[in-house]
């Protein structure tokens, strides 16, 4: 799964999640100063957008969230923007948004079962877990089809898909880790604020988890 760049307006922009809470953004920034050491020198916040300015390799570069659009990255000169600018966006961009990815996946039971005998009678080649409460788990050579994705949310689902080669494996992985991260990121909104369309987005979300 890769970041979507967009360079429609005359810059590059990195989108970072086109549809999340305001919670997402400041995990975003704090993932930024910690892994990457920006440094934001400006914060302008509105009710419905934030923009905050920070330096990275010489150029100024703006972490944005809207309501409506989600989080994105994009140089501070706009159309104006040099060559380096616009090709730091897409580099911290795509850097951010695979820490982001996998920032809350860690190897089950600190690799323990890697090598072992897995649910689709395979061999197990990987195996994670999200601190949240969630599982993807990849056999080698199963029964029923060359990889096995085995994966669930603890007392939400449970789903096994099939793929036919390494590549197609790991594609699936990385879109399920996504999906995943997207479910937790919706329970972060407490109960007395979820709307009738926050039900049905996440029912929407569960349903394409568990479609083949």
């Amino acid at each position: 799964m890769e970041i979507k760049i967009n360079k429609d307006k005359g810059w590059s922009e990195a989108i970072l999640d086109d549809d999340c809470e305001f919670e997402k953004f400041y995990r975003t920034a704090a993932l930024l100063e910690e892994a990457f050491q920006g440094v934001f020198t400006q914060k302008l916040n509105d009710f419905d957008s934030l923009y905050w300015d920070f330096e990275y390799k010489g150029s100024s570069l703006i972490l944005h969230y809207n309501i409506y659009m989600g989080i994105s990255l994009f140089p501070a000169k706009f159309k104006e923007a040099t060559v380096p600018d616009n090709k730091n966006v897409e580099e911290l961009g795509a850097l951010l948004f695979t820490r982001m990815l996998d920032q809350d996946w860690y190897n089950f039971e600190e690799g323990k079962t890697i090598g072992a005998n897995g649910p689709e009678e395979g061999w197990i080649i990987t195996d994670l877990e999200n601190v949240h409460g969630a599982r993807i788990t990849v056999e080698k050579d199963s029964a029923t089809a060359p990889f096995a994705i085995t994966y669930g949310i603890y007392g939400l689902l449970f789903h096994t898909h099939y793929k036919p080669d390494e590549e197609k494996a790991g594609e699936y992985v990385a879109w399920l880790k996504a999906r995943i991260n997207k479910v937790f990121d919706m329970y972060e909104l407490p109960e007395s604020h979820r709307t009738e369309e926050w039900y049905h987005q996440h029912d929407r979300l569960v349903h394409e988890l568990t479609i083949d």
